[in-house]
């Protein structure tokens, strides 16, 4: 179930944030990522370098990062700039946490991130309701 898959993937990155730092495109999608309870080193892009700039100073102090940009064209075109200059650099990229949210949640930037989990949390929820009462009302 599509909806199980990501919040799974929501807590091990979470858990793998508390060692790797998330690069996300700006101030509000931390703040987002915060409200989900993601506590680690969590970088803003836009911060007036270039990406090569950028992508040379994180390199400095990271083995692996983990990149989570908007899911709209811009931010395709900066993940995959993102990642190309970091492991160019020899710093792992990882992109699962991207790929996962992308391919499962229907949302076009991380600051949207929130409301899709709460709405994911509220379906399983009205889901699981929903069973109980044809359980009863069957004899399951």
């Amino acid at each position: 179930m599509p909806e199980n898959r990501v919040l799974k993937t929501l807590e091990k990155y979470r858990i793998k944030n508390q060692d790797v730092p998330i690069i996300v495109e700006g101030k509000n999608d931390l703040g987002c990522l915060r409200s989900l309870d993601f506590e680690g080193n969590i970088i803003i892009l836009n911060s007036g370098n270039s990406l090569v700039n950028f992508s040379e100073n994180v390199a400095e102090s990271n083995d692996e990062v983990i990149i989570l940009t908007d899911f709209d064209r811009k931010g395709v075109e900066i993940k995959e700039n993102l990642q190309r200059y970091m492991m160019g650099l020899g710093c792992h990229v990882d992109t699962d946490l991207w790929d996962t949210l992308r391919r499962y949640v229907p949302i076009r930037t991380v600051e949207e991130l929130p409301f899709a989990v709460q709405r994911i949390i509220a379906d399983m929820e009205h889901n699981a309701i929903d069973r109980e009462n044809i359980k009863r009302k069957w004899n399951f």
